[in-house]
């Protein structure tokens, strides 16, 4: 059995509080997830979460539960824990009974430090193609690898590269870079998840006026690249200064203006559901 870390006093199992000590989650079975993040108590992007959510449900098989259900599951575990940061799973996953389980439970989260975004950080490539990459299942193999390979390298996050040297999103990011003619280029959606903040990366892009081209990015055209960052649930957008010896403008015009644009937009989208 292949089990995760958990925070916390209390995780939900089907609606029902239950002790977190020595509560260890089956991550063997398959698991559908999302990862939410808590910020004062409220949920950032809810909504998009469940809408990503009921996507990858989809093809599961799984019979899916309704968004109420789950936000009911989410107000149990934050009334039952003092937590008022982080990010919490929210699992779907298959049970000896005739319904599957919901889980809810607080993961280890580590968000950037405040010096990352100012100086960036470090990336490496890291080869690997997702079978369905426009939905969200665990993968407990592609997890530790992944793990080991930015321990190893001393990196913040890998990018993962497909057999035609494409480079096509983080294991738990996406990515963007600019070129010189300041347009913003992003990898092809259908090669990639659709992550939540690159949605709104691309909105704040759109209603400031910045060229979005979305093409295939190759591993050996980086140096002609002027800037690169990434976007996730926990790193927002977070300038990247170098990938494997090519370096970055960490102070480019158009993604301080997306960052800061960025930052407002979270303000606007925290949900309360106590």
């Amino acid at each position: 059995m292949t089990t995760g870390k958990i925070l916390g006093n209390i995780v939900v199992i089907n609606g029902q509080p239950a002790d977190a000590s020595g509560y260890q989650p089956d991550l063997s079975a398959d698991v559908y997830y999302e990862v939410v993040r808590l910020i004062d108590r409220k949920i950032l992007f809810l909504d998009d979460h469940l809408l990503r959510f009921k996507k990858s449900l989809s093809v599961s098989g799984l019979e899916t539960p309704g968004d109420n259900v789950i936000i009911e599951n989410l107000r149990i575990l934050l009334l039952h824990n003092d937590e008022t940061v982080g990010n919490i799973r929210i699992c779907l996953q298959k049970s000896q009974g005739k319904e599957p389980d919901l889980l809810c439970y607080f993961v280890p989260y580590y968000y950037p430090e405040q010096c990352m975004y100012l100086s960036g950080v470090q990336l490496v490539t890291y080869p690997h193609e997702r079978p369905n990459p426009g939905i969200k299942k665990w993968d407990t193999s592609f997890r530790e690898s992944v793990a080991f390979h930015i321990r190893d390298h001393g990196v913040y996050e890998v990018l993962l590269i497909n057999a035609r040297g494409e480079i096509t999103e983080g294991s738990r990011s996406n990515v963007f870079f600019i070129d010189q003619t300041d347009r913003l280029i992003s990898p092809p959606e259908k090669d990639i998840l659709p992550g939540i903040s690159r949605k709104y990366v691309l909105q704040i892009c759109a209603e400031n006026g910045i060229e979005v081209i979305e093409r295939p990015v190759l591993r050996n055209e980086l140096g002609d690249l002027v800037c690169c960052f990434i976007s996730g649930t926990s790193p927002k957008v977070l300038p990247v200064w170098q990938i494997e010896g090519t370096q970055f403008r960490v102070d480019h015009p158009v993604l301080r203006k997306i960052m800061e644009r960025f930052d407002l937009l979270i303000q606007d989208n925290l949900k309360t559901i106590l």
